[in-house]
């Protein structure tokens, strides 16, 4: 399909074919956690998706929210996010308002590329290239850094982070702490590494957050330190007052140290 459509018009098929799937209920156990936002994105919710690629959580959060809801869509990578802002212009979404920047950064801007694995360029393993300099990257971009606190300050309300950035969601949240603590978001997260979850749950744990997982269609309260196995590495990092919210959604049994 890549060969035939070209890059362009392939991946705006591909973002613009997605909600239909979804709608229909054809996405895997893998997708759990995106049909799962309709039990905890409320109308009126401000919501952040960095790392959005080509949008699949951006165009759910943007429903579930409606009208008096927004939604900060994060992509850093040109040709994705001009796919995303094209398929949101011509959906005539207005509650989103999408950034191409990166965030976690240490200098003014990242260097981030598209991997080459075997034969394949893996769009969807774009990354920041100096910490991955074991893939070989097809193609390269240089992209402007931005501090989260920065980027969100002033707003008004944020409910609800959703972060998936190939390995550096430590250092996002780290350039963000004054947000979370200003405002105490629920966050999800993808992170394939044991030592970054837990990294990540002694940064924000001061905050009271505690840790997730999605299982069956329920949180359960987990030990960051065990070694259970996140469906699709996807953990929730959830602060008190969002627990008595979705308490119907919680169970009683946790996951614990193995």
């Amino acid at each position: 399909m890549l060969s035939l459509l070209g890059e362009k018009r392939y991946l705006s098929a591909v973002a613009g074919f997605f909600p239909y799937i979804y709608r229909a209920g054809l996405l895997g156990r893998n997708y759990q956690d995106i049909y799962f936002l309709k039990q905890i994105i409320a109308e009126g919710s401000w919501c952040v998706d960095i790392g959005a690629h080509l949008g699949y959580y951006t165009l759910e959060l943007s429903r579930l929210a409606g009208d008096s809801g927004r939604v900060l869509a994060i992509e850093p990578m040109g040709r994705f996010n001009r796919t995303l802002q094209q398929l949101l212009k011509r959906r005539r979404i207005r509650n989103v308002s999408l950034y191409q920047v990166a965030l976690g950064g240490t200098e003014d801007w990242v260097e981030m590329g598209i991997p080459r694995i075997g034969r394949e360029k893996k769009f969807a393993y774009a990354r920041v290239m100096e910490s991955n300099a074991w893939l070989e990257f097809e193609e390269t971009e240089k992209v402007k850094n931005e501090y989260g606190d920065h980027l969100f300050l002033g707003l008004p309300r944020l409910d609800f982070i959703k972060c998936d950035v190939e390995g550096l969601e430590v250092q996002v949240f780290m350039s963000m702490m004054g947000t979370l603590g200003a405002h105490r978001p629920m966050l999800l997260c993808e992170l394939a590494d044991k030592a970054e979850r837990i990294r990540l749950y002694e940064l924000i744990s001061p905050l009271g957050y505690h840790a997730y997982t999605l299982e069956k269609g329920y949180l359960l309260r987990m030990d960051p330190r065990s070694d259970h196995k996140a469906v699709s590495h996807n953990h929730y990092f959830i602060p008190p007052a969002h627990e008595q919210r979705l308490g119907r959604l919680i169970r009683d049994s946790s996951i614990s140290q193995q």
